[in-house]
């Protein structure tokens, strides 16, 4: 999808971009679906092509005037999208260090390692390099770093022609690619999905991508699968705590009566994440959490969101992106939360605490069914008798 903008070159920038992924539907499926996929931004001031995060999800952002003038064909067109998805694919962009890496070394290192994986089917992307651009000797099949470090170790030898404009660096205050960490699980997780009904769609031509690919690509399809088997979780939520309510509806007429209003049965489900923000869970936890938050939100449900530590911090409702920042990182009590729950109007219907186990076994009585979720390392003695499952290592 592309996000609406204005103008006949951004109208143009999506004709040609669809062409360019009809064309990779055709002669490489798996790539054209994988950009069918993924949402796409027509931006003037973007350096070129990027896949970034943006409000949660991996996004295409295309700077109209490179793409239309400086891609002198069709075929360059779907060059330089597969070549970008490749990228993001491969995970480049979040293995940049902007702290202590070279922008342009390093785009020049991605480029060596992608542009081995394009294949014979394209031109060579304008304005990448290849391992035969330099006058040193550069080995073929290393890895990223490796190539980053051979390149910075001849950087005086590098002709500043070959020198790219990088596109890791940049970011504005919406799309910057250094996004906090439970967007980014999130945006990666939309990845991999796209990534699976990409590798579904295309059928037996998947098997035709090179190796080292189809290597990267069922390692993401095996990650996307839960942790938790929410869907188990949400069929055993549902059978016990979904509420149905009567309402009027003038849209058809009383199966009893034939008059109108007649009436309709509207299933609701709310449900409550606590989210244990304290300081005994690790970042990566944390961030897993907010993924797990995801997949339950995208089933259907109506999701408010308390982060907890020793007392309640904060409470929002999610509509599909992460908490802006997280709040507390102090001591674990379970008390505060469920007393939160059970002060709520109107009630929840169930509820879903992650955490690490590392506190007080709870007194206060919760309100509701309670599916207790421990991180990896957690501490279960504090929980015995809950209901509890464990967050796979």
């Amino acid at each position: 999808m592309t996000e609406p903008g204005g103008g006949v070159a951004h109208s143009r920038v999506g004709e040609e971009l669809g062409r360019a992924v009809i064309a990779l539907i055709r002669q490489e499926p798996f790539w054209g679906h994988l950009l069918s996929g993924i949402n796409r931004r027509i931006n003037e001031e973007a350096t070129r092509i990027s896949i970034s995060t943006r409000n949660g999800r991996p996004t295409l952002t295309i700077n109209p005037e490179f793409f239309l003038d400086e891609l002198p064909s069709s075929e360059h067109r779907s060059a330089t999208v597969k070549h970008v998805v490749l990228g993001a694919l491969l995970n480049h962009r979040r293995r940049f260090q902007k702290a202590t890496m070279d922008a342009q070394i390093f785009q020049m290192a991605s480029d060596v390692v992608i542009n081995q994986m394009m294949g014979e089917k394209w031109p060579t992307s304008p304005g990448t390099v290849t391992l035969e651009s330099f006058d040193f000797p550069l080995p073929p099949d290393m890895t990223l770093e490796w190539y980053y470090t051979t390149l910075w170790e001849h950087r005086d030898e590098i002709p500043e022609e070959l020198k790219p404009e990088p596109s890791f660096d940049e970011g504005d205050d919406e799309d910057s690619a250094s996004q906090d960490g439970q967007e980014e699980a999130i945006a990666q997780h939309e990845l991999a999905k796209a990534v699976r009904d990409a590798k579904d769609r295309s059928g037996e031509k998947f098997g035709e991508l090179p190796e080292e690919i189809q290597i990267v690509v069922e390692g993401m399809v095996e990650d996307l699968r839960p942790s938790v088997d929410w869907r188990r979780v949400v069929r055993l939520f549902a059978a016990s705590s979904r509420k149905t309510r009567i309402a009027n509806t003038l849209r058809r007429p009383s199966k009893r009566y034939g008059t109108y209003p007649g009436i309709k049965v509207k299933r609701l489900h709310r449900l409550a994440v606590i989210v244990d923000t304290s300081g005994s869970v690790k970042e990566p936890a944390f961030q897993e959490f907010f993924t797990e938050v995801h997949a339950i939100w995208r089933q259907g449900s109506s999701v408010t969101v308390i982060e907890a530590d020793d007392q309640v911090r904060s409470t929002w409702e999610y509509h599909g992106q992460g908490a802006q920042r997280s709040r507390g990182r102090g001591g674990t009590n379970f008390d505060p939360a469920l007393q939160w729950l059970s002060d709520a109007v109107p009630r929840f219907d169930a509820a879903v605490y992650f955490t690490d186990g590392k506190a007080n076994t709870p007194k206060v009585r919760p309100p509701c069914e309670v599916l207790w979720v421990l991180a990896h390392g957690g501490d279960e003695h504090t929980l015995s008798g809950q209901r509890l499952v464990k967050l796979s290592a």
